[in-house]
């Protein structure tokens, strides 16, 4: 927004949104068949039950639980009042850091691909290296006053937290079958997602009443 202006950078994402949009329109729909209501109850708790049953996937949700716990430093107001408050910039390397990031995650994405047939084979040690990497990458991060310092290091992330990921979703794939996949990828959404919202929520409370 910096180098374009407000005005420009909106038309962009809504040009980009657009162009999201029409993808969509050549997605085949899978085909469906109708189930009577008891049947579609059943199959929305079978996500559920099976994260608590199977105790590897409990694990992996319990990991997200405590990883969206701790996100809201990422959030939007916590990143700009970071830049303007430690690093003391302006509102522009507010869109440099978030831009940094996911510039990391894209090559970190890109790595990992290459990387695929290593990881494969070892998804428990590269999960945990990728978590290892980022937490410690995070807390240099949440130390440094100097701005391009804090750029390298969001760069150098994308490839933790894509190692941390993609081993991560690979475990989920590999322990459920075809058809429970989405369900527990639901399932699991669901739940990080309302953790993340009441996460938000405290900070808020307590940044207001600070």
């Amino acid at each position: 927004m910096s180098l374009t202006g407000s005005t420009q950078s909106l038309f962009i994402t809504a040009g980009l949104l657009s162009i999201s949009f029409v993808c969509l329109l050549f997605i085949k729909e899978a085909h469906t068949y109708k189930q009577t209501q008891k049947r579609r109850a059943a199959k929305l708790m079978e996500g559920w039950r099976f994260l608590w049953i199977h105790k590897r996937i409990r694990a992996l949700v319990i990991m997200d639980i405590i990883e969206s716990l701790f996100g809201t430093i990422w959030i939007g107001a916590i990143t700009l009042s970071f830049v303007k408050e430690v690093l003391e910039k302006g509102e522009a390397w507010w869109g440099y850091i978030n831009g940094a990031y996911y510039f990391g995650s894209i090559v970190g994405g890109i790595i990992v691909y290459r990387m695929s047939s290593m990881v494969k084979g070892r998804l428990l040690l590269f999960m945990f290296l990728g978590s290892i990497g980022y937490a410690v990458l995070t807390g240099f991060y949440g130390l440094v006053t100097n701005p391009y310092l804090a750029l390298v290091l969001l760069i150098m992330m994308g490839p933790a937290y894509q190692l941390r990921d993609v081993a991560q979703e690979t475990i989920y794939q590999n322990t459920c079958s075809n058809g429970m996949f989405p369900k527990v990828i639901a399932a699991k959404s669901t739940l990080v997602q309302a953790v993340f919202i009441l996460s938000i929520a405290f900070v808020g409370t307590v940044i207001c009443l600070g």
